[in-house]
């Protein structure tokens, strides 16, 4: 638009406005423009989504709530006591969505009067009795009834629905499934069943009375305080909360489950209950899967000063959960991934995962990000309590490793997705703030903030953070001012690239060595792209060995280019920038292959070796290849692993050694990689003999389902048919890892009859191990015939719509793409022979073979068909998203 008719445009605007206030919303100026050479753009403001108002505030909820199963509906009625915030007011408005609402009213004394409201599905809005000020409170009562499947509201990459209310396996028709209730409130998704203001800001108590079949079990938030069996098989549990939090953290949950009762002690001696909730099939395994937490409450709560605050800390794994895991105040849902036996255990458990959900009850419940904009307050956290415990119950090494690979994460996913600021006030959904940035970045950022403040400042200023902001909504300044308050900096500098900002740095080091003046100079180049990503204020740790000492220096770095010079007695044997090893960034460190070498023999950290290693492997120097054979005995385990995967060049030079290492790793390491990794490299490396032969088939008896797995896939490789014998032994055990293994052997040498192993196997599996087990089966059924093919489809149909990770749904979309094609290449390879009967006289052949050709046309229409009903019905966005690429 012209300038001067944009001049026009707000001039008459802002006439009709001024002289008519009361229609200045709806008054409409018809303006003709004329299109010219230059143009002037006007500014427009940067999308803000602002926390949200306060009006009202919820001070209690008591809900009583029962279930119609068949219709998966829930029938309730809340008891809401609220009072005006801050102004007075003559109105409520709560979020509700998709309810049948029976009737409102004010309750007095037990008395009800009627209220009138208006409802558009999605807000309540009451008009109350009278104007109430802030030092009044009232009652309103709401009867009402929920139908969580017919909510339409997208979920995240994060939390993949967003109904608020999941009933599985109501009508108990699939036998490979328990039936059972759970709910899901984060972010805004608890209003799909009880009305609420459903905002983070917003902290009430609360009480539900669930009425559930008498065979179930329940759990809520709070302590279960009373229980009474009813006339009709049912009974009503009664739960109270007396401690507030926001909305999205309230639960329900009811199954026929086992319950294994556990505890921790307080400083004062008093005990509260710890319990686990799970399947009846896995009460053996539960303190396997579980029986860390007590530990992890006291570690957290003497780390961080502040004493766990709640009732009871119980956690339970659902089916189909559409999370990972969900922080609920003192009751923890968790997906089904949990669910091992205590042999799998030895694998590996998901301890991170409880740690993470753990640490939310102090940041996240205890205290709460006030907008979803400042969620890192809840996500960093969560996350940087995995690094916390691996440090604590593993090492240093442990929880380096692990602290790296959420780095790596973050850095693919931003090159995937792009950069975003870590406190993301212009979000364009919400649901947005669910992603690597939030966890994976905000963990690393808080490492380094640790690192560089110290831990006793670090956990001091964390202590103060949360007495001072117990049961209330922060933002990422209330953070900062904690730490400024202990440290006595201003550290702006800092919240503001970090948190404030997007990106991260690309550093280049270099150094030279002036033999003549003894001068050390360090050369720091950050190269990042400026334009969308800051010129960060850097403090990194030098450390500069010389042969008889190592000397730590910090530099800081705060140009694009800067020269550090250090006057030294001799020349140094190594300079190891970021000593520490905890900057965020991209980094490329110009050093010489005997700085490397020196790097690997003497660096302490788990960083040191993986960097070292990464240089060093391609390296045919003997003194690397000597070093790198010793680091198979380093007393880590993945050092040895990582070690393991660059012997190429050194197998040539110490076989006989490498081989000898390898074996005694294989039979006697005492980590499951280790020992498996050991196995495939002694494949990888060495000729077939007998001795390797009976070391591979001594791994099928090992303890670990990772070992066996391992030694099943080699032995696969050379022996197709003992393998599959092998596999028919081990396609039952409870064992995603091994079951995966079987499945890729079916997958080539499997027969009809493996069908199902393959349903079995696909339902019981979750996360990456059923991505496998999918592909496997893809890649078994394009070998068998149409109506097997057309019943796998079914078997993806449902993957798509069982509400699972989103990966898993797009691995659905995928595999039902290759069915497609799959039927369409034979319809055209049976056209391809009915068009040579015909010419060849061969009528009956010729007809046979259009019949064929016909029927796989008919499949592959159904499957078509198939692929955009469920593309047209789609909800999640990340799926969405990916599906518009294709």
């Amino acid at each position: 638009m012209p300038y001067r008719n944009i001049l026009f445009f707000i001039f008459v605007l802002f006439t009709v406005g001024g002289c008519h206030p009361k229609r200045q919303n709806t008054a409409t100026v018809s303006v003709t423009p004329k299109v010219e050479k230059e143009t002037v753009k006007l500014p427009t403001r940067k999308r803000y989504n602002e926390s949200p108002q306060r009006v009202n505030d919820i001070l209690h909820t008591r809900l009583e709530v029962r279930f119609d199963w068949k219709k998966q509906h829930l029938l309730g009625e809340a008891q809401i006591t609220i009072k005006p915030y801050f102004y007075a007011t003559d109105s409520l408005t709560l979020q509700a969505k998709g309810f049948d609402i029976h009737e409102v009213a004010l309750l007095n004394d037990g008395e009800k009067t009627l209220l009138k409201y208006q409802y558009d599905s999605l807000d309540l809005r009451i008009r109350l009795n009278e104007t109430y000020t802030s030092a009044d409170t009232y009652q309103v009562y709401i009867r009402y009834t929920a139908k969580p499947n017919e909510i339409t509201q997208a979920g995240s990459s994060a939390i993949t629905s967003a109904k608020g209310l999941y009933f599985i396996n109501s009508d108990s028709t699939d036998k490979t499934k328990a039936t059972q209730l759970w709910t899901q409130g984060e972010t805004e998704a608890n209003s799909c069943w009880f009305p609420t203001i459903d905002r983070p800001n917003e902290r009430m108590t609360q009480e539900i009375l669930m009425t559930v079949p008498d065979k179930f079990v329940t759990l809520s938030n709070g302590l279960l305080i009373r229980q009474q069996k009813n006339n009709d098989g049912t009974r009503t549990d009664h739960w109270k909360q007396n401690l507030s939090h926001a909305p999205y953290l309230a639960m329900m949950f009811a199954g026929d489950f086992a319950v294994v009762e556990d505890s921790w002690k307080r400083k004062d001696g008093s005990e509260i209950a710890v319990n686990y909730y799970l399947e009846k099939e896995y009460e053996p395994h539960a303190r396997a899967i579980f029986g860390k937490t007590p530990r992890m409450i006291s570690y957290f709560s003497e780390l961080l000063g502040v004493e766990y605050p709640w009732e009871k800390y119980h956690q339970v794994i659902v089916r189909d959960f559409v999370s990972g895991a969900m922080e609920n105040t003192t009751a923890v849902i968790n997906g089904d991934f949990y669910y091992q036996t205590s042999r799998e255990t030895i694998d590996g458990s998901n301890e991170s995962t409880i740690a993470h959900e753990l640490f939310h009850h102090w940041f996240g419940d205890l205290v709460t990000c006030e907008s979803w904009a400042n969620l890192p307050l809840n996500e960093s956290f969560a996350n940087y309590s995995q690094y916390l415990w691996d440090e604590h119950e593993y090492g240093r090494l442990e929880a380096d490793k692990n602290g790296f690979d959420e780095m790596e994460g973050y850095m693919i996913s931003s090159q995937q997705q792009g950069y975003e600021d870590m406190i993301r006030f212009d979000y364009k959904n919400k649901e947005d703030m669910f992603d690597a940035h939030s966890y994976n970045k905000g963990g690393r950022i808080l490492h380094m903030l640790r690192t560089y403040v110290g831990d006793e400042a670090f956990f001091k200023s964390l202590k103060l953070y949360l007495t001072r902001h117990q049961f209330k909504s922060v933002e990422i300044h209330d953070l900062r001012l904690a730490f400024e308050e202990v440290t006595g900096q201003d550290l702006n500098w800092f919240f503001n690239q970090w948190f404030l900002d997007k990106g991260h740095p690309k550093v280049s080091y270099s150094h030279d060595w002036d033999e003549a003046n003894k001068i050390l100079s360090i050369r720091v180049e950050q190269q990042q792209n400026f334009e969308n990503t800051p010129l960060y204020k850097l403090p990194i740790d030098i450390d500069i060995y010389t042969t008889e000492s190592v000397e730590r220096k910090r530099i800081w770095v705060e140009a694009t280019k800067a020269v550090f010079s250090f006057p030294l007695a001799e020349k140094p044997s190594l300079v190891n920038m970021d000593a520490t090893k905890t900057l965020l960034c991209k980094k490329t460190d110009e050093k010489q292959e005997e700085e490397w070498l020196f790097l690997l023999q003497r660096g302490p950290l788990y960083l040191d070796k993986k960097e070292s290693i990464d240089q060093l492997k391609n390296s045919g120097n003997p003194s690397v290849q000597r070093e790198l054979v010793n680091q198979l005995d380093h007393p880590f385990w993945h050092v040895k692993v990582m070690a393991m995967g660059a012997l190429k060049k050194a197998v040539k030079q110490h076989a006989e050694e490498v081989e000898e290492k390898l074996r005694e790793l294989a039979i006697r390491g005492e980590h499951p990689s280790v020992r498996a990794n050991a196995i495939k490299h002694l494949n990888k490396y060495f000729e077939e003999d007998t001795a390797l032969n009976e070391i591979y088939r001594t791994g099928l008896k090992d303890s670990s389902y990772q070992v066996m797995a391992t030694a099943l896939e080699i032995l696969y490789e050379k022996d197709p048919k003992s393998a599959l014998e092998k596999a028919r032994i081990y396609q039952n055990e409870k064992s995603g890892t091994l079951q995966s293994a079987v499945a890729k052997i079916y997958a080539d040498e499997g027969n009809p009859m493996d069908y199902d192993f393959f349903v079995t196997a696909i339902a019981n599996a979750s996360g990456f191990s059923k991505f496998g087990v999918l592909q496997s089966f893809s890649r078994y059924l394009v070998k068998q015939d149409n109506e097997t093919m057309m019943r796998g489809s079914e078997v993806f149909s449902g993957v798509i719509t069982s509400g699972g990770s989103w990966y898993l749904k797009l691995s659905g979309y995928q595999l039902l793409v290759n069915l497609e094609n799959k039927f369409n290449d034979r319809a055209k390879e049976w056209q391809t022979k009915a068009d040579s009967f015909e010419k060849e006289g061969k009528a009956a052949e010729a007809a046979d073979a259009l019949r064929e050709s016909n029927a796989a046309k008919s499949y592959a229409a159904k499957v078509k068909k198939t692929l955009e009903e469920l593309k047209s019905t789609e909800t999640d966005s990340m799926v969405k998203q990916y599906l518009g690429r294709t």
